[in-house]
């Protein structure tokens, strides 16, 4: 009878406990579950309607497709798997705890609080770092803004060659919290470009008058308004007078005062001219930014140079002790070793065999067993 229900159950029933709704969109849901294998968390997002025929149909199929051509990068929510089951398409993401910027943009208002200006640099930079790798694939994402961005704690592992040179990527950060894109349902080929517009309130101009020639800047562009709505800028329109104002390069009032090298910057990312914003890959090593980081750096560095200090002062004793005890070897032997010493030998009682019925010190290497 058991192994009876245990068929009936579907995938997701069988391989994963739900255990709450974290998002619900025109798509479908997105669900916090557990994987019953592993006991890890992972983001579980359901079809709302069954896709088949349907408009959301291409945009479901893109979200799958896209991870397998990108691969792995910390700055991008990892892709685990995607199955259909009665004509609903289910795909198994990375679990990202912090919830999206776009949460944490509302809960920092209902308190009247505002991210520094060092946590928006932070954003900006962490957010062109996944964008940089998104368009080295030739690939453009089309629907960045705050709810598709989202955050994890620290630390969160990151492998060595996914996607970043050693000096660029974000492993020396310090503590605090990580920003990956998601939600890869507009994705689309810069060679070949199928476009699906995405939210109009991030939408860059010449997306809407069909200009492709410099795809890649539509996602500079949004990223430019998402960090505005950080730094507490009211809400977008969707169109309208304002609507043309942004995209005139006019930046709204802002809930707080930015230095000018950083409004200037987020004024570029803005610029009416798509040709005339920065790159991804201009943004990762844009010195506004990197001041930021290279600070954090060189305050971590100081504190483990004293770290290495301070073993090397500890080792250099031990070798000075050390020293000293070779220098005098009688006054470490008993006054019965004493004559034995000056004959060159000891007694047989006194040596240390080696080889022989001394035990041995073994040391195994493990790190290919995962310990």
């Amino acid at each position: 009878m058991w192994a009876i229900q245990t068929l009936m159950l579907s995938r997701y029933e069988g391989e994963f406990l739900e255990l709450e709704c974290i998002g619900v969109g025109e798509f479908g849901a997105v669900y916090k579950c557990v994987k019953r294998l592993d006991g890890c968390w992972y983001a579980i997002k359901r079809s709302r309607q069954p896709l088949a025929g349907s408009a959301n149909e291409q945009l479901a199929l893109k979200e799958v497709y896209a991870p397998a051509v990108l691969g792995h990068h910390p700055h991008v929510v990892r892709y685990n798997s995607a199955w259909a089951e009665d004509d609903h398409m289910i795909i198994q993401n990375e679990y990202c705890d912090g919830g999206s910027l776009g949460d944490a943009i509302v809960k920092k208002r209902l308190k009247c609080e505002l991210f520094s200006e060092a946590e928006l640099k932070d954003l900006l930079l962490q957010v062109s770092m996944g964008l940089k790798y998104i368009h080295s694939t030739g690939l453009v994402h089309l629907d960045i803004k705050p709810g598709n961005i989202f955050i994890c704690q620290r630390p969160c592992p990151t492998a060595a060659g996914e996607g970043e040179s050693e000096e660029e990527d974000d492993r020396s950060a310090p503590a605090g919290v990580i920003f990956k894109i998601g939600d890869l349902g507009h994705v689309t080929s810069t060679s070949n470009p199928q476009v699906e517009e995405g939210d109009s309130r991030f939408l860059a101009s010449e997306v809407l008058h069909e200009d492709y020639s410099h795809l890649p800047k539509a996602d500079i562009f949004a990223l430019g308004l998402t960090v505005l709505l950080a730094a507490g800028a009211p809400p977008l329109p969707q169109n309208g007078a304002e609507w043309h104002s942004l995209r005139e390069g006019k930046l709204p009032e802002l809930a707080q005062e930015l230095s000018p090298a950083f409004r200037g910057l987020i004024q570029l990312l803005l610029d009416p001219d798509q040709r005339k914003r920065p790159s991804a890959r201009e943004l990762c090593k844009h010195p506004v930014l990197r001041d930021e980081r290279t600070g954090r750096l060189a305050t971590q560095l100081r504190r483990e140079l004293n770290v290495e200090k301070f073993r090397t002062a500890m080792l250099e004793k031990e070798l000075q002790e050390a020293r000293q005890a070779a220098l005098s070897p009688k006054q470490s032997l008993p006054p019965g070793l004493k004559a034995h010493a000056k004959m060159g030998s000891l007694p047989k009682s006194g040596r240390r065999l080696v080889g022989r019925s001394t035990a041995r010190s073994i040391s195994y290497d493990v790190s290919g067993y995962g310990i």
